[in-house]
């Protein structure tokens, strides 16, 4: 096994890019595991679920793992920068797991940085750097090792939307798809369609509405046809799941597509309803009910 260093942690986080198809991808338990170099197995996340790899034989942390409502949950300070909590032990005192990222700090050394949205799946955020920890607290700052010191304020402009489009395309846009999708079950909600490549994570409300969080309450997992219809408020869906047409459709004569598409919904219920915790938010479909409405 090659011994430790920046230059093969960028190697790896390259390989890793890829194989994520650009970083946009999730990637497989398994497949993280089974990770080779030069023919060697070097597992790039904790096999027993923690949400840090330290290797015996490496002095700093390999990688560190956020999940969804996980027991340390990160937030996202600022774009490209993560709150990331240490972990306790069950005095709440440091976990020795901590000593390693400690290492990574001190040594300037870069952490592969993962986020897990449903089991055995992730979407890599990035490369990172440990640029503070606050003991205290027992939280560390991670920051994306793409970023750049800015020599303007123009050129910090430009660096904050490019890392901010790079976490969205990274994380949040394949982190909704992921979490509804499972949800959801792959099926359309309407029309139960169970072909995941045919389907979209529709959100209820839109980004820029104050309810249109990417959270799986938003979302509908909904086949190509019914998203652009949804979006275009062709159809509605209300508060308690049924669906309605637009009269304008209602009234078109043509093909068995808006036949058993569109028109054959009208009055029905969704088709797949997620379990309790994950169903869709009934004030925000009123909300989208209503501007259904308004168009008509």
């Amino acid at each position: 096994m090659p011994l430790d260093s920046e230059e093969l942690r960028r190697r790896i986080y390259a390989d890793v890019v890829a194989a994520a198809g650009g970083g946009t991808q999730p990637l497989s338990r398994e497949a993280l595991l089974e990770y080779r170099v030069e023919g060697e197995r070097l597992p790039l996340v904790d096999a027993q679920g923690r949400g840090i790899r330290n290797r015996a034989d490496w002095p700093a942390t390999l990688s560190i793992v956020t999940s969804e409502k996980g027991r340390y949950p990160d937030a996202e300070v600022a774009p490209g920068v993560w709150a990331y909590p240490l972990a306790v032990d069950k005095h709440g005192r440091s976990d020795p797991s901590n000593r390693k990222l400690v290492r990574a700090h001190q040594d300037g050394v870069p952490v592969l940085f993962f986020y897990k949205p449903i089991p055995k799946q992730y979407l890599l955020i990035g490369l990172v750097y440990v640029t503070a920890i606050d003991m205290g607290a027992m939280t560390t700052t991670v920051e994306l090792a793409e970023r750049v010191e800015a020599g303007s304020a123009v050129e910090a402009e430009i660096e904050r939307v490019w890392i901010d489009r790079l976490v969205r395309t990274r994380l949040h846009q394949p982190r909704f798809r992921m979490i509804v999708m499972d949800a959801y079950a792959s099926r359309c909600a309407i029309c139960a369609l169970p072909e995941a490549s045919l389907l979209d994570a529709a959100h209820i409300r839109g980004d820029t509405d104050p309810n249109g969080q990417p959270v799986v309450e938003n979302g509908l997992a909904l086949c190509s046809i019914h998203h652009r219809a949804y979006d275009a408020k062709s159809i509605g869906i209300d508060g308690d799941y049924r669906l309605h047409v637009s009269p304008r459709l209602l009234a078109m004569e043509d093909g068995p597509v808006l036949v058993h598409a569109i028109q054959g919904i009208h009055g029905k219920r969704l088709a797949v309803v997620p379990e309790r915790k994950k169903r869709p938010d009934s004030y925000r479909l009123e909300l989208t009910y209503k501007e259904f409405l308004d168009a008509q």
